[in-house]
């Protein structure tokens, strides 16, 4: 009789792998750290169920354009029992589907299969949890596309291999429906001549990168978000996919917008139907991150919370909050993407932007990291003084006072926050004011000089 380790792999018992003096921490993943290794423990039943990675920078080195905050990628997966005791890591690619209830369907799945990315063995299993052990730690200080640097990525900034030696695990932190992993990772320079434009002083003066990243594992909903249809006139970001029927005779494509998902609390519905205004059962919550000016802090909060009278609009009140980041909490990660933060860079960058982490199922808005730029005060400072001089003496000076620079940041700040809910940029309201109406005082005091604050 052959030894069964030879055509599987052997599990072993469960005290063996994970002993008593193992540092355990319960979560998506339960984590258990052994000397200097890690593994997790994967219940049977989130099995087959998607989990958003998302990762981001944590510390990037100078000159690289990428700041601590900013998003390297993000990816959907599953786990699933392999063949031989072992755990499958699928990265999933949603481009089709079909109702199972049609033949067609059968076509989608044959040419639809997911790309098994990493086969974990299973060191041993516990029957009280129905869950299984796997050891993740030279996975995760690999150079593979989930958790790492990605091909083009390498390729902008001129680098080339992992560097072992000089990458480890830095914290694994997990949590009831995420679980967080902290590296240091270290790249070869291509070349350290200096030469290329994008070629980045630590790699001229060291012939190495080191970066610091953070991956999220999210468990998405069971049930997915009910889709709302995109509709070109109006202005949300959308996703999309092909849709195969028995009955078409041409290939839809499903298109849906993203947006956040607010719903009243169960007791509250009555109320929220009958118009009356009700606060949401999850509020959207942005923190301002803690690098921040405490000067232009009060502005931002106001630039977020504007949008409340929005929300009133849909029959929610405190819908949308703005909050300073909780400096003395430590289960909370700014880089944790259970968490929307404003960013704050130190940068030369004249720019803002507002993106937002989607569940690909359906558009449901996850979180966002605003990205704002401190020399974007700047910008704001050369267009007011442009457009404004001539009728405020207020702009009439080469550093504006902090009340007015303040306005500028919380107008800003507005139209950043109507990103990450999910509005591109409305330059129809460019045109819908009459060119009479903005010499109009009257008008202008009523109305201001634009329908939209999604307009440029």
């Amino acid at each position: 009789k052959a030894d069964e380790s030879t055509s599987a792999n052997k599990i072993e018992s469960y005290d063996k792998i994970i002993p008593k003096d193992a540092i355990t921490i319960r979560g998506l993943f339960t984590v258990h750290k052994v000397g200097d290794k890690y593994f997790f423990e994967v219940a049977d039943s989130i099995l087959n169920r998607e989990i958003l990675v998302v990762s981001r920078f944590i510390k990037t080195p100078s000159g690289a354009g990428n700041y601590g905050g900013e998003e390297i990628g993000e990816k959907t997966i599953t786990l699933e029992k392999g063949p031989a005791n072992n755990i499958f890591l699928r990265v999933s690619t949603l481009v089709s589907e079909a109702d199972e209830s049609d033949a067609i369907s059968k076509s989608v799945n044959n040419s639809n299969i997911t790309p098994i990315l990493q086969a974990f063995d299973i060191k041993a299993s516990n029957g009280k949890h129905h869950s299984s052990i796997i050891e993740v730690t030279d996975f995760i200080n690999s150079e593979n596309p989930l958790l790492a640097l990605s091909d083009t990525q390498k390729s902008t900034y001129q680098l080339s291999g992992l560097e072992k030696d000089k990458s480890y695990i830095e914290e694994i932190k997990s949590f009831p429906i995420n679980t967080e992993i902290r590296t240091v990772k270290t790249y070869r320079s291509k070349s350290a001549s200096g030469s290329s434009p994008n070629e980045l002083p630590a790699a001229v003066l060291a012939g190495m990168v080191t970066v610091e990243i953070n991956n999220s594992f999210i468990l998405l909903p069971k049930t997915p978000m009910e889709k709302r249809y995109f509709d070109p006139r109006v202005g949300y970001f959308a996703s999309s996919y092909f849709k195969y029927g028995d009955d078409q005779q041409q290939v839809d494509r499903n298109v849906f917008i993203h947006r956040w998902k607010l719903e009243p609390k169960p007791e509250d519905v009555e109320k929220w139907e009958r118009g009356e205004l009700v606060e949401p059962k999850k509020p959207i919550v942005f923190y301002i991150g803690p690098g921040t000016p405490n000067k232009w802090r009060p502005y931002l909060i106001q630039g977020i919370e504007d949008w409340q009278k929005a929300f009133e609009q849909a029959g929610f009140k405190n819908a949308i909050v703005g909050k300073e980041w909780p400096v003395d909490n430590d289960s909370m990660s700014l880089e944790d993407a259970r968490f929307s933060v404003l960013r704050y860079f130190a940068s030369p960058t004249k720019n803002a932007y507002g993106p937002n982490i989607i569940d690909p199922r359906s558009g449901e808005i996850l979180e966002s990291h605003i990205g704002w730029y401190h020399n974007l005060m700047n910008l704001l400072h050369n267009w007011y003084m442009t457009q404004a001089g001539a009728v405020d003496p207020r702009a009439r000076k080469v550093e504006f006072d902090s009340d007015l620079m303040g306005e500028l940041i919380r107008y800003a700040c507005a139209h950043e926050v109507g990103h990450s809910l999910g509005l591109r940029h409305n330059m129809g309201a460019s045109f819908s004011t009459p060119v009479e109406k903005l010499r109009d005082k009257a008008w202008l005091d009523k109305y201001g000089i634009s329908s939209s604050i999604m307009d440029y």
